[in-house]
């Protein structure tokens, strides 16, 4: 009877695997062969060169062009405050980083304490990354707010531009009609090419305000809509006072949420939570920390010894990610805060160059009628200053953005708005990267971050 059994069983033995070799991994309709990709054959017929030009002047009649979207006599107020503390707030990826913090706060009261010690670490870092993101949501919107802002004060001052060529361009008109010849310096030609360039300019502002105005709207979470227009509210008195670069270098390595979670990593980084500590590692490089012991009985065995070599790797990449991370973060702060020493003295090169041009328009106005100055000179003079104060409404902007970029650097943006994350794990520091083994002890340990 035994051998009957035994029998028995060798057959399913070898029914099992053949049945699931003719069912259950037999190819599908379309069969096992890879299928085919779509290939164009490069054939193009032969023929010359075309030698004749294209004649854009017969074009189709202006009237038929569709006009951009433009305000109406509303806009919508905003300011500086609201529009970086909105954008903040309305981030959606902050916002998802945020729903997973909360899921693992979930899963840290009903799970085993290992399980909680890591989702602890992990929702500390979570809460830095979701601040991190609502800091970049924040200079992004404070950077399309100030060029906004700067784009309705240039076409004010392209307008009157606009202007006095077109009323120049009349006067040479005029001139022209009665016959009467027309200063040496003043060619037709010449102001026509100017009138259309300005105009053009004016064009490319009105395009460049709808997408400004679409990407405040998505980033402050308002309805898409390009007839809708804000207008920013601001102060433009320029901050010319000069910064102590060591002190903002100082205040923004306290304060980025990069710096803060690999220290906490560090601080906190025990066996158990090695798991947190090689993903935050893939940030650095993503073939760092892709290595982890084989799960079950025989490798625990087998490499039961290699194993406990992987805590104080695993400190050591930590410590030159932070090293690096510093590094890396010193040369953006600084940068950003030459940045505005670079801007605040373009800022005063443009400023004095308004005061030129008015100056020497003053004295033409003065003389006019003594040295006999043509009304032609005058209006290039006006134009001229026009010019210089779009220009040095670039340079206020330029100058207000680079302060912005400070600040996201420093990573106070979000913090300002109050998203300030308190960290159950930072403030102690008693992890395995920083307790110092007998046989580890030099004066190159590396020092525990705090």
């Amino acid at each position: 009877m035994s051998i009957i059994m035994q029998l028995r069983f060798l057959a399913l033995l070898t029914i099992v695997p053949l049945s699931a070799v003719l069912t259950g991994c037999a190819c599908p309709s379309g069969g096992c062969t890879p299928p085919g990709t779509p290939s164009a054959p490069c054939v193009n017929e032969l023929s010359v060169p075309d030698g004749e030009l294209p004649d854009f002047v017969e074009l189709a009649s202006a009237e038929a062009l569709m006009p951009l979207p433009a305000p109406t006599e509303t806009y919508q107020l905003i300011d500086a405050s609201t529009c970086q503390c909105r954008a903040a707030t309305n981030m959606a990826k902050a916002n998802l980083v945020e729903l997973e913090r909360h899921w693992a706060k979930v899963v840290i009261e009903c799970d085993t304490e290992n399980v909680g010690k890591n989702l602890c670490l992990d929702r500390d870092l979570l809460a830095l990354r979701a601040t991190g993101l609502r800091n970049e949501a924040a200079g992004t919107a404070l950077e399309a707010f100030y060029q906004l802002a700067g784009i309705e004060v240039q076409k004010s001052y392209l307008q009157r531009g606009i202007e006095e060529s077109q009323l120049t361009l009349d006067r040479i008109d005029k001139f022209l009609s009665k016959g009467i010849e027309l200063p040496g310096k003043v060619d037709r030609s010449v102001v026509v090419g100017q009138l259309a360039e300005l105009k053009d300019q004016k064009l490319q502002l009105d395009f460049l305000r709808i997408q400004l105005n679409g990407q405040l709207q998505k980033l402050m979470g308002c309805p898409l809509d390009e007839y809708t227009f804000f207008w920013p509210q601001l102060e433009w008195q320029p901050n010319l006072v000069p910064l102590d670069v060591e002190a903002e270098l100082a205040e923004g390595l306290a304060t980025r949420s990069d710096l803060r979670g690999i220290g906490l990593v560090i601080c906190q980084l025990e066996k158990n939570t090695l798991p947190v500590a090689r993903g935050v590692l893939k940030f650095a490089e993503s073939t760092v920390g892709t290595v982890e012991p084989q799960k079950g009985m025989i490798h625990w065995l087998r490499c039961f010894r290699c194993n406990e070599s992987e805590l104080p790797l695993r400190c050591r990449q930590l410590a030159l990610f932070y090293s690096d991370t510093e590094e890396s973060a010193t040369a953006e702060i600084k940068s950003a805060a030459y940045q505005i020493t670079l801007q605040q003295q373009r800022v005063v090169a443009a400023q004095s160059l308004v005061e030129q041009f008015q100056n020497r328009l003053r004295e033409l106005e003065k003389t006019r009628d003594i040295d006999n100055i043509s009304i032609f000179e005058i209006s290039n003079a006006r134009a001229h200053i026009y010019d210089a104060q779009s220009k040095l409404m670039e340079r206020v902007v330029e100058l207000q953005i680079s302060q912005v970029k400070l600040r996201q650097s420093q990573g106070i943006l979000a913090q300002e708005c109050g998203f300030s994350p308190t960290l159950c794990g930072e403030g102690s520091c008693s992890g395995a990267c920083c307790r110092c083994a007998k046989q580890a002890c030099s004066k190159s340990k590396q020092a525990c971050r705090e």
